[in-house]
């Protein structure tokens, strides 16, 4: 049987001692991290994961039903922290990647010594009138619709959105050829489980200290969205950044490193 190293393409890189746990988010791989890199691989020993079904991860690591859910991959980031005997890791996740490392740290507590959550969200689907998640269910459906009846024109609206109105053409064709690259398949069935589910109620089971990272325009996770998480995550903090979209290590890696560096005791790559 192949390790699950092997089966979610697991890279090492950098020079800490530390681990930085990095999960990609909804319709990336671990390449999206590309040019977050050199801000944290002096001080971290950066593990970047592709999640089943997605970049390079073996085609056997995907099933059909356990990986439609965040919670098929979290089991799949438990059984890497067992794999790999981490204690005390960093984790960075991205949106939905934020999410699967967070379920994770409920059942491996010990393998976390801090979550980092960018753009990520407990709920997208607005719950009147407590809850604001950004969108109506009529939205959802319809962009779900939009998948099913033409994946291309449906990569090139959600790609335009999310990247954000101050992206560059160059930037929005980058991420739509992400979304491209992975199999309808895979992709239909977890983007309605993602945008339809709702982890809220798991929030209070998280032990492991929160950073919850969101840019100050996105328009697929709203500033509330955000503050929902800081509110209802023990031990968190918010950390609003100056910069559009909802894929910042894209579209704005300095000042995301930025912000990180100053968060996690960092300077130019250097611990202070």
């Amino acid at each position: 049987m192949s390790s699950i190293r092997h089966l979610l393409n697991v890279n090492e890189l950098g020079h800490g001692s530390t681990p930085l746990l990095m999960i990609h988010g909804f319709g990336c791989d671990q390449t999206v991290w590309r040019r977050l890199i050199p801000a944290l691989e002096q001080d971290y020993r950066l593990i970047l994961v592709d999640l089943a079904g997605f970049g390079c991860a073996a085609p056997e690591a995907y099933d059909v039903v356990r990986h439609d859910s965040p919670f098929g991959h979290a089991e799949d980031i438990v059984a890497l922290c067992d794999e790999l005997a981490l204690e005390g890791a960093m984790m960075l996740g991205h949106s939905i990647g934020g999410t699967v490392g967070m379920l994770a740290s409920i059942e491996r507590p010990n393998a976390f010594r801090r979550l980092v959550m960018i753009c990520s969200s407990a709920r997208y689907l607005d719950d009147p009138p407590d809850y604001r998640g950004g969108y109506t269910r009529d939205q959802l459906n319809g962009l779900m619709q939009l998948m099913e009846q033409n994946y291309l024109d449906w990569a090139g609206t959600v790609s335009q959105i999310a990247i954000g109105d101050t992206a560059t053409d160059t930037q929005q064709k980058n991420l739509q050829q992400r979304f491209l690259a992975v199999p309808p398949e895979v992709l239909r069935p977890f983007a309605r489980n993602i945008f339809l589910g709702d982890t809220r109620h798991h929030l209070q089971n998280v032990t492991v200290p929160s950073l919850i990272v969101q840019t100050a325009r996105d328009a697929i996770v709203p500033i509330e969205a955000a503050q929902y998480l800081q509110q209802h995550l023990p031990n968190s903090q918010l950390l609003v950044l100056d910069a559009s979209g909802h894929y910042p290590q894209l579209t704005a890696p300095d000042i995301l490193a930025s912000g990180l560096q100053k968060q996690l005791g960092l300077k130019g790559g250097k611990r202070q």
